[in-house]
This record gives structure tokens, sequence and C-alpha cells, in this order.
């Protein structure tokens, strides 16, 4: 690849990803509705959009594969019957090919051989037919590319390309050879065709950067040689299409973006204890004006990294689709939330404990269709994913209708891995069998697939939310389903903690785990079964100390206050010395020497360089007891 070419690798890879995703969607919809005109000539326009990209970039084995896919949209678009169950499971094969060749151009920035047979199946697939020959007439394009187009060469060639695809392409200016020298603005071209005029002018627009595409009959110049454009207004009823009003950033560069703003509030807080200790007029209103400004700062950047959640979402369609013709059994999907945005960097680590979810639900939670038949349900099951915003954080649902959580069964598979001893089966209800469920190894499948059964599961799901600041719970009703909730901090850098002192030393605890603070001396403390327990209002909390427990060097005021946080499953009241107040902090990773069973997530710099230990709540809550299990799921 030539470094011009080179130089546009990045945008191709994130748009070929783009448009694979969409094919996906696509072709999945419409196995599920054939006749809907609407998806097929989306098909078809995104898969000549992508081929169009792979022959510019010279990726001749991607456009191979395509141009064989295109034949099969063709053959749909004329038909308008849909596709059988084998076209479908063949494009979707070819659409996991082209996925793992973008994945070796970026590894490598070499494509894999296209395997022979997978062409050969689509070949197949195209009806032969005859080619009856019909009148055709010259149509003049005149296309327009965005003043702000990234890659004018590739645009225009795309836009020959899908002019092409529509009839004989018989002149343009520049001409298809030559494209390689185009710099920007306006294309022409003629195209003899069979079909309306707008239909050329809609085949341009489906272009990326396109601004304007307008067609009429009139033939080319007696020298075969196109014409420049004409200067003239574009007549009102032709088809306009905005600039984009949206630019692809790096990474990277969000990233480092974000590190800026956390060191901006960290010198803020410090100016804001400089301040306080100093006596200089006018300074408290200074102080007003910066807080208030980089506080908008900060929103705003936090709003630039925020992606909607639909970016995991478009994936599960595909998903549950194979998963549930693998198992046998039929689902009806439903996603509700898409547009519900979240911290690029917690998007990108929750497809995988997403996708551990759906497959449980797939595969323990949906019945086959005869045994819901026999349990007086639908044959059709349902599988419900949403995301919805609650205070500081995002939850991610995944609800079923199947058989739900058995605890007996539970409980006796537990005692056959030796988590459970067998006295205490009978003692396992809905929420301990839900513990179990979560615990490293447990599996309740009979057989080890590729689907479960190795028990990495639920407890890989815990250990990765955890990581990212966040929980996993269960709710589960016999024969009537399960929901599975992911609970999420809307981003990882930026944290709101109270800031309390336990033996002298500075610890934050994460305002979004916190149901309220109490004085230890208004509240009788009593002993159960060895463990100090906090009596309040709504019933029995244990009481965590929170200088032993986090290891703290001795000294400082005695633990007079407590906060009473949320953690996995339970409450518990963490003692402290002192409430010191809210704080925004920076956080920043622990060695993983200290993370591991140290009850802490982080640290974060204080206005006076002194160090704030985040506490880890559900670390907090694991060995406490007795256990005294939080309400059912918020609705």
């Amino acid at each position: 690849m030539d470094a011009e070419l080179n130089r546009y690798l990045p945008m191709f890879l994130a748009e070929g990803r783009e448009h694979l995703q969409e094919l996906n969607l696509a072709v999945v919809r419409l196995e599920e509705h054939p006749g809907e005109r609407a998806t097929v000539d989306a098909i078809f326009r995104i898969a000549h959009s992508l081929k169009g990209m792979s022959a510019t970039m010279g990726f001749a084995e991607m456009a191979g594969l395509t141009h064989a896919m295109e034949d099969v949209f063709e053959l749909l678009r004329q038909r308008g019957d849909g596709l059988s169950g084998e076209a479908v499971d063949v494009l979707l094969e070819c659409l996991d090919a082209l996925a793992r060749m973008i994945d070796a151009i970026e590894a490598d920035g070499r494509e894999p051989i296209v395997p022979v047979a997978l062409v050969g199946r689509l070949h197949e697939l195209v009806r032969e037919r005859a080619d009856e020959p019909e009148d055709s007439h010259v149509v003049r394009v005149d296309v327009e590319l965005a003043a702000d187009a990234q890659m004018p060469a590739v645009r225009a060639y795309m836009v020959l390309t899908a002019l092409a695809e529509q009839g004989e392409l018989t002149a343009s200016d520049p001409e298809l050879e030559h494209v390689d020298g185009f710099a920007g603005g306006a294309i022409t071209a003629w195209v003899a065709t069979t079909g309306p005029a707008k239909a050329l002018a809609a085949a341009a627009l489906t272009v990326p950067e396109v601004a304007i595409a307008h067609a009429a009959p009139q033939a080319p110049p007696a020298d075969a040689e196109p014409a420049a454009p004409a200067a003239a207004a574009e007549p009102a009823a032709a088809p306009r299409r905005a600039a984009a009003a949206t630019v692809r950033v790096d990474a990277d560069r969000l990233d480092q973006l974000m590190h800026h703003m956390g060191e901006l509030i960290l010198h803020r807080t410090h100016v804001e204890g400089l301040a306080a200790q100093a006596a200089v007029p006018g300074m408290a209103q200074a102080m007003q004006n910066l807080t208030r400004t980089s506080h908008a700062l900060q929103q705003l950047v936090m709003q630039v990294r925020m992606i909607p959640v639909d970016a995991v979402f478009v994936r599960m369609p595909r998903l549950v689709r194979d998963l549930s013709t693998q198992l046998g059994k039929r689902v009806e999907l439903h996603l509700a939330g898409r547009d519900t945005e979240l911290d690029r960097t917690v998007v990108d680590a929750l497809g995988d404990p997403l996708v551990h979810l759906v497959r449980n639900a797939l595969d323990h939670g949906l019945e086959p269709p005869a045994e819901r038949t026999a349990a007086g349900k639908p044959e059709v099951g349902t599988l419900e994913i949403s995301a919805r915003h609650a205070g500081g954080n995002v939850i991610i649902s995944v609800r079923d209708d199947g058989r739900g959580i058995d605890p007996a069964a539970v409980a006796r598979k537990a005692v056959q891995r030796g988590l459970l001893a067998a006295a205490d089966v009978d003692a396992v209800d809905a929420c301990a069998a839900v513990e179990l469920l979560f615990s490293p190894g447990f599996s309740t499948a009979e057989t080890t697939s590729d689907l479960s059964g190795r028990g990495v599961g639920m407890d890989a799901v815990r250990t990765v939310v955890r990581g990212l600041g966040g929980d996993v719970l269960m709710h589960s009703e016999p024969g009537v389903g399960t929901t599975a909730q992911i609970r999420l901090p809307l981003t990882l850098a930026i944290t709101a903690a109270l800031l309390v002192e336990i033996g002298a030393e500075p610890y934050a605890v994460p305002v979004d785990r916190i149901d309220r603070t109490v004085r230890l001396a208004d509240h009788p403390i009593r002993s159960v079964a060895g463990t100090d327990v906090l009596v309040l209002g709504d019933g029995v909390v244990p009481l965590v100390d929170g200088a032993a427990r986090l290891a703290c060097g001795a000294g400082g005021a005695a633990a007079d206050h407590g906060v009473v946080v949320r953690t996995a499953g339970t409450r518990v009241v963490l003692a402290v010395g002192r409430l010191v107040g809210q704080r925004e902090l920076v956080c920043r990773p622990l060695p993983p020497e200290v993370f591991d069973d140290s009850g802490l997530s982080g640290g974060a710099v204080l206005a006076d360089g002194r160090i704030a230990l985040i506490v880890d709540c559900d670390a907090l809550g694991e060995g406490a007891s007795p256990r005294i299990p939080s309400p059912a799921l918020a609705a």
C-alpha cells in the first residue's frame, strides 16, 4: 500500500467495521421481515460502499468477496421475497470472514485469502436468469463532495463505481482510471441506464461525504469527453444531503484529554485550599468563576467521551440468532435504551460480560419449545436487553421469561462440586442460590460444551464488572424468569466521593454506594456469631472496623461515625473517625500487589498533597456476617 492510501487506513478500518455491524443487523432483520424493502435497499447500499472502499484501498480479496455478496443482494432486490435460511447462513459466514480480514489488515496490513468454497456457495445462491435487453437512455449525473471530505479520491472512485452499478458508465470527469489525482470538488458522469434518473442521484448519495447529487437525461458530448459541471445553482428538487457534522478523533487523544482534565481538577482543588487560607480581595469571586468554568469544561469533556451503549447492543441480534439456532430454541429479542450513553472505556469493557449474560439466558434460562408448551408458555421465548440511567450509574438489564433459578437444583450441584456441605442444602434460598452461581468454578450444566459448563461464566462477569467499579445483581422467580442487572458508573476517571478519616489517614467512599451516614453513639452495637453489628431502624447491619479492615496506621480519632454502604447483595457500616465532606477525585489505579486483597480500589491526590485511598465497597461486604440481603432489584 502506498503512503497516500496508508494515511486513510485507520478511517477505512473504522468505517469497515461500522459497515459490517450494519450488515449483520440488516441481514438478521431481513430474515425476520423478508419483505421489508427499506432493509433490502440498506443492505445493497452498505455492501456497495464496503466494496468500493476495499477496492480503492487495494484490498482485492475483500472487494471480490463483497462483489460476490452483491450478486446475492441484487437478486434479493429484484425478487423481493426474502432470503432462505441457507442464504442467511452463507451471508453471515461471509460477514465473519470480512471481519477477520479487517482484523488481519489492522494487525499486519495484509488481508488473508478468501476461501474459494465460500465464494462458490455465494455463486450457487444466484439464480440464473435471462438477460433481457431493454431500451436505455443516457443520464448526466453531477455530484459535489463535501468541502471537508477526508478522502476525495476514494469518494470519487466510490461515486463512479456506484453509478456504474446502475448502468454503463460511458464518460466521466475525472475518468475512473485516473481518479487517484482527484483533489475534491465536482464529479460529472454520463450513464447509460434503463432506470429513472433519480435512481442514479440516489446511488451517488449513498457514498459518504457526498453533499449534492443531481441527475437528468442528457447525452454526452460528441467526442465522449465529459464537460465541466454546470455552474448554475442546483434545482430545488434535486436530492441534497448535508455535510457530515461529526469528525473522527483518535481514542488516545480522548484519553489524553481526560487525563489533562483530571489534572486540571486536581490543581483547582489545590488552589481552592490555598484561597481558603488567603485574605486576598476578590479571591473568593475569582475562585467561584474558576470552579464554574472548569466544572463546565469537565462536563463537556465527559460528554465528548460518551458513546451510546448501542455500540455493544448492535452485536446482540446476530449473537441471539446464532445461539438460538444452535440450541434449537425460538427467541424474540427486544432491545431498549439503545441511546443510553456511557464512557467509552466502560462501553469497551462491557461487551464480554453482556455476552456471558445473554449466553446464560439462552442456554440455562429459556426452555426448548416443547418444554415451554408443556408449561403453558408460548413456544417463542422473550429476551429483553435494556439500558437506563440511574443517578451517576447506568443499569444494563438482561431479562428472560424462562424457567428461572431452582434453589434446590443449585444447592445439589454446589454439593457435588464441593462448594456446599450436604447439611446446608435445605437452607439455600433464592438469594443464596444466586450467590452460589457467582462462585468460581460453579456451573449447573450437565455436560461441557462451547456454550457452557466450564464454570467461568458468572464469576468472570462479576470480576470484570467489579473491576469497572460496578456490580452484578440477579433476581429470579422459578417458572417465571430471571433478570440480571449490571450497574456501572458513567465514567471511571473522575469520582464523586465522601472524604473520611480513618486512623488519621484520608479515605474516600464513592458517593453512589452510600445509603447514609450515622453517629455510632446513636445506635446499639450487638454481637452476632462473634461479629459486631449495628442496630438501625431498618435492620441489623454488619459493622466493619475501618482501621482494622483497611490496615491503616494506628492513632488518630476514635471511630465515632459510620458510613452505611451498599455492597454485593448486602449492606455494611464502615466505622470511620471523621467525616470531611464530598469531593471530586481523579482516580488512579493501585499496583496489583496492593489491589488484590486490600479492600481498596484506587487512590487520588488531595489538595494538600496527601493520597486518599478509595474504598472498594464490594470487598467490604465479602466475609461480612450476618449477611443482610438488600431489597429486590430496582424496578
